[in-house]
């Protein structure tokens, strides 16, 4: 009863914890996003109607047109929807090695843990780019990226802010 009670606590504790980390990257991207507003407004924008959408509706030679083109133009792109990926320090290769791991198992109550192992995050991220590419698609497309070798160290949010820093 006291081992039930006390692995209780310390889920909630941990769980808490993760809040912190994800309120603490939010409050950072939020501080970045400040420095240019015009950026700011155009993330928002993605946030709001997402990726597909805007990429139809953004003007060419804008600002919006830009960012939307540099980001539907990459695999980990649809990732700027989720609040906070913009400072995310995830490993980009430890999030391609988790898409790669998908293809190889089939999901079932057993393998249940290990994607929770992986993360909330992770799983977030993962459903955010399944809808827009499917699993054989996303998983060819991380393995050119991660083949160019320009990935295999950076974060997400490194990458992330590379594509759209280069509108500014």
């Amino acid at each position: 009863m006291k081992r039930i009670a006390i692995i209780m606590g310390l889920s909630a504790v941990l769980t808490a914890g993760c809040d912190v980390f994800e309120d603490s990257k939010a409050q950072i991207e939020a501080q970045y996003l400040s420095e240019n507003q015009e950026l700011q407004a155009v993330i928002e924008q993605i946030r709001e109607q997402g990726l597909e959408a805007m990429s139809k509706s953004a003007e060419a030679g804008s600002l919006a047109g830009c960012v939307v083109g540099k980001l539907d133009g990459d695999p980990m792109g649809a990732l700027v929807e989720v609040e906070g990926a913009l400072q995310d320090s995830a490993s980009v290769a430890d999030l391609a090695n988790s898409i790669a791991s998908l293809g190889d198992q089939e999901i079932s109550l057993e393998t249940i843990p290990e994607l929770l192992k992986a993360g909330a995050e992770t799983v977030t991220y993962l459903k955010t780019m399944l809808e827009t590419y499917d699993l054989a698609e996303l998983q060819s497309q991380f393995s050119v990226l991660l083949e160019e070798g320009q990935t295999k160290t950076e974060d997400i949010g490194t990458h992330l802010r590379g594509l759209i820093e280069q509108c500014n």
